[in-house]
């Protein structure tokens, strides 16, 4: 059982700018991650300054470096659960039975794309020519011919972004029945 001021859930660029932020006002942090960022995939990620191109675990490696030279911590795991105890802390249950308790939690986790499992080559392509965020990765695919699959009326908000990046854009609705 470990204590801190604060534990940030999600290791990558935003959990590890919160920290940062945090380990600077010197508060006691530590990052839980589990190495399973949305931009995995990727092999360059753009829009973050003084980055422009950089890989994506290049990021994390300098981020990571940047918490741990102000103090901060960085396990490798993964949260199982967040409870708050009577007094008021945070217990964060980890992967092996291990916990964190904690003043305060970010939660920093980002999102999770779920691929239809019936559309050849989506999976494979993903990170590639399959993109998941018109700020990401959109300027790279100005002005070619776009198809955006929509799964859930949520994932139409895009769309006014994309517009913005081609006149050649298609929505398929995917309802997962094939």
């Amino acid at each position: 059982m470990r204590t801190c001021d604060v534990a940030v859930i999600g290791g990558s660029a935003a959990g590890l700018g919160a920290a940062l932020q945090l380990v600077r006002q010197r508060r006691s942090v530590i990052v839980v991650d589990d190495g399973t960022p949305r931009n995995a995939p990727a092999t360059h990620m753009h829009g973050y300054v003084g980055h422009e191109g950089a890989a994506p675990s290049e990021l994390t490696a300098i981020g990571r470096e940047e918490v741990r030279s102000y103090g901060g911590e960085v396990l490798s795991g993964r949260t199982l659960g967040v409870t708050r105890d009577d007094d008021g802390r945070f217990r964060v249950a980890l992967t092996g039975g291990h916990a964190l308790v904690a003043r305060r939690v970010v939660a920093a986790t980002g999102l999770v794309d779920a691929l239809p499992d019936d559309v050849e080559g989506l999976a494979e392509h993903w990170g590639d020519d399959v993109i998941h965020c018109p700020f990401c990765h959109g300027f790279e695919v100005r002005d070619r011919r776009l198809v955006q699959i929509v799964t859930h009326p949520w994932r139409l908000h895009p769309t006014p972004l994309l517009r913005h990046l081609t006149d050649r854009l298609t929505g398929v609705v995917h309802d997962g029945t094939g």
